[in-house]
């Protein structure tokens, strides 16, 4: 493999890496900045030159990190400096700001993969400090990269992340008519696993059991089902409309489910009618409490 040829693929699994910080990482929100006095963007970048200066280094990081939102912008092309000193001090203020830098997301992910390691470090340090739910607009955008591994692995961050990546199910529903089966696959596993606020794509995943892929098609039975039990732990944040959607949905899934022709198998049936049959007695009993009330 020459050079040339490796580097797509290098800079595929950095993309991965990277991606598996988000969804792993503690999505820790404390925010260490205090906020001075606004800076203009001059004086911001006379700060951003100091880190390069070993003497003034300390005190620049400490004053641009209480600068906070407003230094943004500037920190993020420092994390594209020639100097490892900058990129690294540049991580550390961005760590020190935290969710407020949520616009450098797009450049920190891509700092994990530094050919310096104390940069690396401190990108991750960064990446846990700003919180995950902050890169979801980010990761959204990722969807449509033209790179298909960039695409599996948003998706798969997504499906990490869990609720905490509910911002993104309209973007998801969107991408359940993919024209690649395995993107398929991965948005489908990525609304099972985000739950509760996944039930607006119901109906779509409905039109997946019938899919033209075999994985997609078991995948979105999962996905029902999941989605289902996720509604069934929480009944009592289930909202009338939510439980509506969920019980029609799931009432005709399971019909297309038990078509023989489709050839699904009882655990993937099972999976779908247990929490179907909570959910009715959810709706029958609040039917219920509404006429005592009444």
């Amino acid at each position: 493999m020459t050079k040339d040829t490796r580097m797509p693929y290098l800079n595929i699994i950095v993309f991965q890496i990277a991606i598996a910080f988000v969804c792993f990482s503690s999505p820790l929100l404390l925010i260490h900045a205090t906020w001075a006095k606004p800076l203009n963007e001059t004086q911001i970048n006379s700060y951003i030159q100091k880190l390069k200066n070993p003497q003034q280094r300390s005190a620049a990081i400490d004053y641009l990190a209480t600068v906070g939102k407003p230094a943004v912008p500037a920190l993020i092309k420092a994390l594209q400096d020639s100097d490892a000193q900058v990129r690294a001090s540049a991580a550390i203020i961005i760590g020190k700001i935290g969710p407020a830098a949520a616009q450098s997301a797009p450049v920190l992910l891509r700092t994990i993969g530094d050919k310096d390691a104390t940069v690396r470090a401190y990108a991750v340090e960064a990446i846990k400090k700003i919180g995950r739910r902050a890169y979801v607009p980010y990761l959204i955008a990722g969807l449509d990269s033209k790179n298909a591994w960039e695409r599996y692995s948003t998706a798969h961050a997504l499906r990490g992340m869990g609720k905490d990546a509910a911002y993104a199910v309209p973007a998801l529903m969107k991408k359940l008519d993919d024209k690649d089966a395995w993107m398929r696959v991965n948005v489908v596993s990525a609304l099972a696993n985000i739950g509760q606020p996944s039930v607006p794509a119901i109906p779509g995943l409905i039109a997946r059991l019938q899919d033209t892929d075999e994985t997609v098609r078991h995948t979105a039975a999962y996905a029902l089902g999941n989605i289902g039990l996720s509604l069934q732990e929480n009944l009592n944040q289930v909202s009338k409309k939510e439980l509506d959607i969920a019980v029609s949905g799931l009432e005709t899934a399971l019909k297309v489910l038990q078509n023989p022709s489709l050839k699904f198998n009882q655990q993937e049936i099972t999976f779908v009618s247990n929490p179907l049959s909570v959910l009715k007695k959810e709706m029958l009993r609040r039917k219920k409490s509404a006429i005592v009330h009444f």
